[in-house]
Formats: C-alpha cells, sequence, structure tokens
C-alpha cells in the first residue's frame, strides 16, 4: 500500500481514533487527540509528496483540506451558538440586552468553554475520518466491505468520494476560467461554474454506470434455491427478534442481566451467519494481494490495547473522561498525565511510517 500499512490496520486506527472522540469531552484529551491526528495527516501528506509521483492519494490527501476549513468553522459556530443561547454559569462575561429574543442575557465563560468542548469533539472525529479517507483510497474501501453488503458498499463507496471528486472538478473549472480572463465580481457570475460542475458531475456519473455495466457488476451473483431463501428470511426475522428482545430486556430490566446479553448476542451470531451464507453466492476476484508488515502488527496491537482500556475506562472510570463546566462542577478539567499518552497513541502510524523513495512507482497506490 501507498501509505505504508494494511487497511485492516487503518480500520483499527479509525475505530480506535473515532472511539476516543466520542468517550471524552475533557479538552486537554481531545486536544491531544487532534494534535496526534493532525500530525498523522500531515506525516501521510509529507510521505506521498517525497515519493515524487503525482498520486490519487496525494490528491485525495489534498482534497479533504476544505472539509477540515469547514469543520474549523463548524467548531467556531458551535462555540459561537452555544455562548449566545446557554445564559447560566457563575463567571459572566458580559450582558446582552433582554430584550433580545434568546440571545438576550448574561454570556457566561462556562457556556463558551463548553461550545469550544463540543466544537472540538466534532473537529476531532472530522478530522479522523478525513484522515483515514486520505491513506484508504474508495476502492480500498470497496474490497473490504463483506460479500453480503456489496451492493451497499458500492453506493458507500461513491458517496463517500463524492466530496474529493466535487472539490476536484471545482478546482479545473476555477482554473479553466481564470485561463480565459473571467473573473467573479458578484454572486450572479457563479452561475457558469455551477452550471459546469453539475454537467461534469452527471458526465462522470454516466462514465461510472457505464464502466460497472461494462465489468458485469452484480451479474455474477448466483440465484438462491427456495429452500435458502426461506432459511434466509426466518433467519433473519429471528436475529432481528431477538436483537429486539435483548434491547428491550437491557432497557427495561426484564430477567436477570445475563439474559438480555444472551438474547443479544444469539441474534447476532443468527445475523451474522445469514449474512455470510448470502455472501457465498457472490464470486469477487481480487488482482492484488495485501501484505501484513511487522510494523502493521505492532499497530494493530496498540490500537487495540487503547480501544481496549477506553471501553473499561468509560465503563468502569467514566469520571475520568467527564467534563462540564457549569456548576457544581469545577471550571477547570482534570488531566492525568497517562490518559494523556493513551490519547497520544494514534500518532503511531506516523511515527512507524517508512521513509519514502522518491520516484519508487511501488508507492504509487493504484489501490485495486
Amino acid at each position: 500500500m501507498a501509505t505504508g500499512y494494511h487497511p485492516y490496520t487503518w480500520l483499527a486506527w479509525l475505530a480506535t481514533s473515532a472511539t476516543a472522540a466520542l468517550l471524552t469531552r475533557n479538552p486537554f484529551y481531545l486536544a491531544i487527540l487532534i494534535g496526534a491526528t493532525a500530525f498523522v495527516y500531515a506525516a501521510l501528506t509529507r510521505h506521498q509528496k517525497s515519493s515524487g509521483v503525482a498520486s490519487a492519494a496525494e490528491t485525495r490527501t489534498a482534497t479533504w483540506k476544505p472539509v477540515l476549513k469547514l469543520a474549523l468553522a463548524l467548531m467556531l459556530f458551535t462555540v459561537l451558538f452555544n455562548a449566545l443561547t446557554v445564559h447560566h454559569g457563575r463567571y459572566v462575561l458580559f450582558t446582552l440586552p433582554a430584550t433580545l429574543p434568546l440571545i438576550g442575557g448574561p454570556i457566561t465563560l462556562e457556556a463558551v468553554l463548553y461550545g469550544m468542548v463540543i466544537g472540538l469533539g466534532f473537529f476531532a472525529l472530522i478530522l479522523v475520518f478525513s484522515t483515514f479517507n486520505s491513506a484508504v483510497g474508495p476502492q480500498t474501501l470497496l474490497r473490504l466491505v463483506p460479500n453480503f453488503a456489496h451492493q451497499a458498499g458500492v453506493a458507500l463507496t461513491i458517496a463517500i468520494s463524492f466530496i474529493p471528486e466535487t472539490l476536484i472538478a471545482w478546482r479545473e473549472i476555477r482554473e479553466a476560467q481564470r485561463l480565459r480572463g473571467y473573473r467573479v465580481r458578484k454572486l450572479r457570475d457563479l452561475q457558469p461554474l455551477f452550471v459546469s460542475l453539475l454537467g461534469i458531475g452527471l458526465d462522470r456519473a454516466i462514465q461510472l454506470a457505464e464502466s460497472m455495466d461494462a465489468r458485469g457488476f452484480g451479474g455474477n451473483l448466483s440465484a438462491p434455491a427456495r429452500n435458502e431463501r426461506l432459511l434466509t428470511g426466518a433467519g433473519t426475522v429471528a436475529g432481528l427478534l431477538l436483537l429486539l428482545a435483548g434491547l428491550l430486556t437491557r432497557s427495561f430490566g426484564f430477567g436477570p442481566a445475563w439474559s438480555g446479553l444472551g438474547l443479544l448476542a444469539g441474534g447476532a451470531i443468527i445475523l451474522v451467519v445469514v449474512f455470510r451464507r448470502q455472501g457465498q453466492r457472490l464470486q469477487r476476484s481480487n488482482y492484488r494481494r495485501w501484505f501484513w508488515r511487522p510494523r502493521d502488527t505492532v499497530v494493530f496491537l496498540i490500537m487495540v490495547a487503547m480501544l481496549a482500556a477506553l471501553v473499561a475506562l468509560a465503563s468502569f472510570f467514566p469520571k475520568q473522561l467527564f467534563y462540564y463546566p457549569y456548576p457544581p462542577y469545577p471550571l477547570l478539567p482534570d488531566f492525568d498525565p497517562f490518559l494523556g499518552l493513551l490519547f497520544a497513541l494514534p500518532l503511531m502510524p506516523a511515527l512507524l511510517l517508512p521513509a519514502a523513495r522518491r520516484g519508487d512507482r511501488r508507492l504509487a497506490p493504484t489501490d485495486l
């Protein structure tokens, strides 16, 4: 792979980093996680540029930068919105006239801090997914989808690649307009840009449909036998009913605690077996092998250990990850150096990333 890691390693990194962003509201830990993820993103960009190959991965990394800028704008909006709408706290920064609807009243430091914490969580999550999509191409994601969800995986892959493809087309159109001397002076001047963007989008959609039809997409799915169709339907219904019964048991406390977990596990096992049998009807061919290297083992084990530690903390010591600035809780969050080190572990892929040799075509990401 061009990024030097197996796709399963990146999946483990994604699951661990996203879980870390979701489980904590402590701004110190979120800032450490954002710094570690940004370091990985920068390392990927530097690695792809130093290889000297104008690759698809380099294009993916560049096209996610506007998304990160949008995430920063979203974070600032979250701070402003929470500060103007939540008038609660001990430390009043200033007061707006009470005649102003909704925003009138005291603007407190606690509201600003909590808005910043929520914005940091959003930004950390978006940065994690942007880094993952920069490292793993849509074709690789499609190969990771199980056989039974192959068609849904194609739709998901197209949806994920929509933002980068749209941004690439936007830059191409703007560059062509500048070469022709076209300048945008008012909002109405953007109309030709959107018309061209719509035309390029439709053209690429038609090309994608033609290429999928030429490759026989969906044509290698064998028809199920009548008995197998009945078993598949009955198994799916039974699995879903067991999952629903398990959720109701866990939520409302019917019976012993282990009964809900048993129902959930039974439903999940039945669904896995049914989906696996459905996936066996689809024959897929992969023309490129993925290599598992020692650095994959190191990063994978570290991510699994971090994920287990986060789940254990959230289950048994939730106060270690909790932060709420409003009274009666303290304004300043707690900070544990060991937890800070734990949230810095997502930078491991950047530390173990091999040096790219300039012009090495083996590092060019085809992602087939």
